[in-house]
C-alpha cells in the first residue's frame, strides 16, 4: 500500500479512501473525451459485437467492459502491469507488453482493440509505437478496428507521420470523424481500420 494511501487510511479510515478513488475516477470519466468514449465508440463497438481488446485497465475503465459486452460482444483486457488485473476484465484478462501483445494473445484473434492512454505513457519510444502498431495488427482480423487515444503532449503525431500505416488505414467509426481532437484536453482520438 503506497504512503499516501496508507496515511489516509490511518487517519480518515478506509472509507475516506473509497470516497477518493471514486472522486478520482469521476473526475476522469468526466473529461470531454471519457465522455465521448461512453457515449459514442462504447455503443458503436458493442453494436459491432465480437471480440473486443481493451489496452490499459484502470478503476474508471472497469464498467466500460460490461457496456461494450450489452449486445454479445466478448470483452479481454490487458496491461503490463500485473497489479492492474483487479481492473481487468475478470476470467479474460491477461498480464503483458503491448509491443509483445501478439505474444500474450498469440491463440485469440481480435474485431477491434481499444488501446487509449497507452502511447505516451509507457509505450513512448517511436520503435516501440511501431512494434506496438505491429504486433496489434497480428491479432486484428483484416477489416478489424483500432482506436487509438493519445495526448498530444505526450508524443508526437504518429498517425499523420504514416507511422501505422503498413498495417492501418483511417476510417470514420461511432458518427465520428477518423480524428477527433478536443478544445479542452490533449487528448486525440484516432480510427483506424486493418488493411
Amino acid at each position: 500500500m503506497g504512503g499516501r494511501t496508507f496515511l489516509t487510511n490511518l487517519f480518515f479510515g478506509k472509507e475516506a479512501a473509497v470516497r477518493r478513488a471514486a472522486a478520482k475516477t469521476k473526475s476522469i470519466r468526466d473529461l470531454p473525451d471519457r465522455k465521448l468514449l461512453a457515449e459514442a465508440y462504447i455503443p458503436a463497438f458493442a453494436a459491432d459485437r465480437g471480440r473486443i481488446l481493451w489496452v490499459g485497465c484502470r478503476a474508471y475503465t472497469a464498467t466500460d467492459y460490461a457496456a461494450l459486452e450489452t449486445q454479445g460482444a466478448e470483452v479481454w483486457t490487458t496491461d503490463i502491469d500485473p497489479s492492474a488485473a483487479r481492473w481487468g476484465r475478470e476470467g479474460r484478462h491477461r498480464t503483458g507488453d503491448l509491443c509483445e501483445i501478439d505474444q500474450v494473445f498469440a491463440d485469440l484473434t481480435f474485431d477491434a482493440v481499444i488501446c487509449n492512454g497507452v502511447l505516451g505513457f509507457g509505450v513512448d519510444e517511436v520503435e516501440a509505437q511501431r512494434r506496438a502498431f505491429a504486433a496489434m495488427a497480428a491479432i486484428l482480423r483484416p477489416g478489424g478496428r483500432l482506436l487509438l487515444g493519445w495526448n498530444s503532449d505526450r508524443i508526437a503525431d504518429l498517425v499523420a507521420a504514416g507511422l501505422p500505416d503498413e498495417w492501418f488505414v483511417v476510417a470514420d467509426h461511432a458518427g465520428q470523424p477518423a480524428r477527433v481532437r478536443f478544445d479542452a484536453v490533449t487528448h486525440v482520438y484516432d480510427s483506424l481500420i486493418r488493411r
